[in-house]
């Protein structure tokens, strides 16, 4: 720590920095010096933590594990465990586990734009490796056998938030900011959340128990840091909205989108000389005739895509308007991607018969289609970023004169 030195009249006074501080009065006989002393008075600094904003802090973070991880919201079951069983068991979210984490690497992201070049990331990285493991043993149980699948999913999903607090903890040093807690506009966003938990608790809606948790965090963001930091972990947050099983949507959109690609697929059939009709969600020919369920409406890809591109658009787009089309066109490539699916399984069918098209195709075909939809993903957000401008001017600029040798 430094020290500074003032001279006084017969001695020098020896002082610590600090705003608070208390005199210690100290005889100091200087070496070499005859027949005289110095007096020193030492200045010592409080320690360096704000024991009010520590106290907040535990407080706010202590309630709201009690109640997303010990009060009960539907079932006997706490929030997380009740969120947690639906990704499980609702196809449409099993990506539900990858939102905190990505989440996590969304605040990275913000952080290691602000943070010296010289920043050591390690520990975050190791972090993130702790939540790799944790998801692999999810991976692993369900490798090698039914019973430990479901086994191994519990003690994945029990695991999963602590390798998520460790990743936010390690960079909890580029989190102080330049301004003072907006503890009073913090209260007052999480006294709202927890009046929209009460209602959530009370009417047995996990979901409005979740919304509110997210809104939760952003009190508490408020509460222990200023706006700056606010801002920096606006973002972060809010992507946990998109791990809220919204299953009503599979009534509301899932079933036009089965007719949708149903009746697209059809007319497209029949353009490439394949005669097939459409009987409400069923496709029909003389050679084949299956369903569009609720899996190959688009309504699982939406999901997963909506995820991956909200992600995406945020890393890759500067414009806020670049980040919201991006983000939008989840829509449009997640059905495209299942339209053509429907129609690579038509087309199979009707060349080598529906057993195989039906079985061994359909469960593969959603490994080869849905990475089209992120390479379309990326080839959107490559033109977002094209200077259209420049290259339409280099475009229309005259070939340079070869030079020539006099």
């Amino acid at each position: 720590m430094l020290l500074e030195r003032a001279e006084t009249g017969k001695g020098r006074r020896l002082t610590l920095p600090g705003a608070t501080t208390r005199l210690l009065a100290l005889k100091v006989v200087e070496t070499g010096m005859s027949n005289s002393s110095a007096s020193v008075a030492l200045r010592v600094s409080p320690l360096p933590v704000a024991w009010g904003t520590m106290v907040l802090g535990v407080t706010l973070v202590g309630l709201v594990v009690f109640a997303f991880g010990v009060q009960k919201a539907e079932n006997e079951l706490s929030c997380y465990g009740w969120l947690t069983g639906h990704w499980s068991n609702v196809s449409n979210y099993s990506h539900g586990p990858l939102i905190p984490l990505i989440a996590s690497f969304l605040l990275y992201w913000n952080i290691s734009h602000r943070a010296p070049a010289e920043t050591n990331w390690k520990p975050y990285w190791n972090a993130v490796t702790a939540g790799g493991v944790t998801l692999g043993i999810w991976f692993v149980a369900g490798m090698l056998n039914k019973d430990w699948e479901a086994a191994g999913y519990r003690l994945a999903m029990n695991l999963l938030p602590l390798p998520v607090a460790w990743q936010v903890w390690t960079l909890r040093e580029y989190l102080r900011g330049t301004t003072r807690p907006a503890t009073t506009a913090g209260l007052l966003v999480f006294l709202g959340a927890t009046a929209l938990y009460y209602v959530g608790i009370k009417a047995v809606q996990p979901r409005l128990v979740v919304i509110a948790g997210v809104f939760m965090l952003y009190g508490i963001a408020l509460s222990l840091r200023g706006w700056d930091v606010f801002r920096l972990v606006f973002f972060p947050i809010s992507f946990l909205f998109l791990m809220v099983p919204l299953n009503f949507l599979d009534n509301v959109i899932g079933f036009p989108l089965r007719l949708f690609v149903a009746n697209a697929a059809t007319l497209v059939l029949n353009l490439i000389g394949i005669e097939a009709i459409q009987r409400g969600s069923g496709i029909i020919s003389a050679v084949f005739r299956f369903d569009v369920a609720d899996p190959c409406s688009g309504i699982r890809s939406l999901m997963a895509l909506t995820t991956v591109t909200a992600a995406y658009a945020y890393v890759t787009q500067t414009a806020q308007w670049k980040r919201w089309f991006l983000f939008l066109c989840a829509i449009p490539l997640a059905v495209l991607g299942n339209l053509a699916r429907v129609i690579s399984i038509a087309v199979v069918a009707q060349v080598y018969g529906q057993e195989l098209a039906t079985k061994v195709y359909h469960d593969w075909s959603g490994f080869i289609l849905f990475p089209v939809a992120l390479v379309a993903m990326v080839i959107v957000g490559f033109l977002l970023n094209l200077d259209f401008r420049r290259w339409i001017q280099h475009l229309m600029q005259p070939p340079a004169k070869p030079r020539t040798h006099e």
